[in-house]
């Protein structure tokens, strides 16, 4: 049998040492690979084989690859750096959703920050997640970590998918590992919600707070954020309409204000004759202080200020949201689960569930109804109550044979 000759790209290297008094060989494959994406220099892929055969088999993929303009060239680029690079492309987040995205990514930084992302492998993945899901990661403060839920690793492996197909794309990583981690099952946690009589009571009882507008506003359904930056230039008290046109959020010890979180929760929404008296109710408070401060009023010309005429913070909101529901006695929810309420005792009205996700600023009525609605018992009793779905009696009203 004809011995193939080597190709150009293959050297036969005899080294030193030696096996059984004969020189050890090696196969050292040389070949072009291409311009780096990142440099733009040309660079050749350079190893040893043991074997001809292997040498060969590289030379046929790197080629292939090559060819097909898929080849990914050997760096030491880190998962840390991959990261930080990808947040500071991402020029069209709000300052609370790149923060939101950093902290997400929190874990990754300090525990596979300094892997070459090109080494990073789905095993990395999986320990890193089981770790969260037990709570046994500490913060970078050395704080304790609590376990994740389902939903925060899902949203951990969505966006660290996007940032390492950021890489694919640019030709610097083969495959994408965020992928190749399966989601973990969906945990749907039951929001609380009020029945009709817990939100009068309620609303009766801080009818004269700082802050009752505020509340009748949550209920009404504005998240958080909007009820924040609510200025009284999107009220027409006259017309009775509101119009949600800024948000106001806060993340560490930082305040953004910017437009609403979505296209669809920007809107103008026509005000119930209570929510209007709350509301002319606050601007008479609000008058009385500017009277009694004089010069030390701040006319900020929010909806929701305190005394002095400050807006308050959002988590300056959320803390006298808990302090009023345990001073009025009722039921304990979170501010959020007021805007679950508005949706649920809208939906026990009729009220068609696309309307319900205009009112609320969602861009899905699907969304609406599997997260911002919910059964409640009186609801459930009123179905029990109902003509049977199931029964054991025949169409003439007797009980059926063998029943």
């Amino acid at each position: 049998m004809v011995r193939q000759q080597l190709p150009p790209q293959i050297k036969k290297v005899e080294l030193e040492k030696k096996v059984r008094g004969k020189p050890m060989v090696r196969y050292q494959l040389t070949v072009d690979v291409g311009a780096d994406p990142v440099t733009g220099k040309r660079k050749q892929f350079r190893k040893r084989y043991a074997t001809e055969a292997e040498a060969r088999d590289k030379l046929s993929a790197i080629l292939n690859d090559v060819s097909r303009g898929v080849h990914v060239h050997a760096q030491e680029t880190t998962v840390a750096q991959v990261l930080d690079d990808w947040l500071a492309s991402k020029h069209a987040l709000k300052p609370s959703t790149a923060n939101g995205y950093r902290v997400t990514f929190g874990p990754v930084f300090e525990q596979l920050g300094t892997v070459p992302v090109q080494k990073l492998t789905r095993r990395d993945l999986d320990t890193l997640i089981a770790q969260l899901r037990a709570g046994a990661l500490p913060t970078a403060k050395g704080n304790a970590r609590n376990p994740w839920t389902a939903r925060t690793v899902n949203y951990l492996l969505t966006i660290l998918a996007a940032a390492l197909d950021d890489q694919v794309k640019q030709g610097t990583l083969v495959r994408n590992v965020a992928k190749l981690v399966d989601k973990l099952p969906s945990e749907q946690n039951e929001m609380n919600t009020w029945e009709p009589e817990e939100v009068e009571r309620f609303l009766e009882h801080t009818r004269d707070d700082q802050y009752a507008h505020a509340w009748f506003l949550a209920l009404c359904g504005l998240r958080r954020g909007e009820i924040s930056g609510l200025r009284w230039r999107d009220i027409d008290l006259d017309a009775q309409t509101l119009t949600v046109a800024t948000s106001r959020v806060s993340f560490g010890q930082t305040i953004s204000e910017g437009g609403p979180k979505s296209r669809r929760s920007a809107r103008t929404l026509p005000m119930p004759d209570d929510l209007v008296g709350s509301l002319k109710a606050a601007r008479k408070r609000q008058a009385a202080d500017r009277l009694l401060l004089g010069g030390a009023w701040a006319d900020t010309g929010y909806v929701v200020v305190d005394r002095e005429g400050n807006p308050p913070t959002p988590n300056t909101l959320t803390y006298w949201w808990g302090r009023s529901v345990k001073l009025a006695g009722v039921r304990p929810i979170r501010l959020h689960d007021a805007r679950h309420t508005c949706g649920t005792l809208m939906h026990l009205r009729h009220v068609p569930i696309a309307v319900i996700a205009a009112w609320l600023g969602h861009a899905s009525a699907a969304f609406t109804m599997s997260i911002y609605v919910h059964s409640q018992d009186p609801a459930l009793l009123a179905a029990a109550s109902s003509s049977p779905v199931v029964t054991i009696r025949d169409k003439n009203g007797k009980e059926a044979p063998g029943s």
